[in-house]
């Protein structure tokens, strides 16, 4: 890389002389985690190249696992690579945004319209609960991090229980991207009617009605849709 050095991604891994083809799986899905994990917390800034090389040297892990880790982060949007160049971190435009969530409500409607046939009771009290820390704490410093939690854990478990395991994988990787350019806002202002338009969608699960479902994560999302084109467009 340049001259930043992501922070996380600085922990050794045990490097070996001879390592078989499980060995290297493992190796590459640690190099995988770790460079993913430098991307979404902002360690590593849209723009940025990369240099396998100096990965190599700061994961003390061979070339191929890093190379392998590059090349899913590509596949999942998240590294760019253009022919004769370094690859970069993926930057993302006001249309790149729109795109991403025209995706996520395609996927993540569907996945709530399954989930209204599928979602247990325990489930459902589980996110209620989530739900009442966050109102809780609306007025408080410790709202951002608790909406975060709490809003990642509502997309996963609604995706989970959908039933299909392709549209779970398929909702992770546009909510990766999603983080990418997001950031958790902090303001009761905008999480107060983010929390009402879930607790609509918990309710219509809850009641077991699909197409309301349905209805009402598209809403939610293009509601999110809008604050975010909004705050890059500033």
């Amino acid at each position: 890389m340049n001259q930043e050095s992501p922070t996380s991604t600085t922990q050794t891994m045990d490097p070996s002389a001879d390592v078989g083809s499980t060995d290297l799986v493992r190796l590459s899905d640690m190099a995988y985690l770790k460079l993913m994990d430098s991307i979404l917390s902002g360690d590593l800034k849209p723009g940025r190249q990369i240099s396998e090389l100096e990965l190599t040297r700061q994961l003390k892990v061979s070339r191929t696992p890093v190379h392998e880790a590059i090349g899913q982060l590509i596949k999942d949007g998240l590294v760019i690579q253009r022919p004769n160049r370094r690859p970069v971190i993926a930057e993302f435009s006001i249309d790149d945004v729109t795109d991403i969530f025209e995706m996520r409500c395609l996927l993540e409607s569907e996945a709530a319209a399954k989930a209204a046939t599928r979602m247990d009771r325990p489930t459902i009290a589980h996110l209620r609960n989530l739900a009442g820390n966050v109102r809780e704490a609306l007025e408080t410093p410790e709202v951002s991090s608790l909406w975060g939690h709490f809003d990642d854990e509502f997309h996963i478990v609604i995706a989970k229980a959908s039933g299909s395991k392709r549209l779970e994988e398929d909702i992770t990787r546009y909510r990766r991207l999603n983080r990418v350019f997001s950031r958790m806002p902090s303001e009761a202002s905008v999480i107060g009617p983010a929390l009402d338009e879930n607790l609509e969608i918990l309710k219509a699960i809850e009641d077991r009605e699909p197409e309301l479902a349905r209805q009402k994560m598209q809403r939610h999302l293009e509601e999110w849709q809008r604050f975010f084109v909004q705050r890059l467009s500033k």
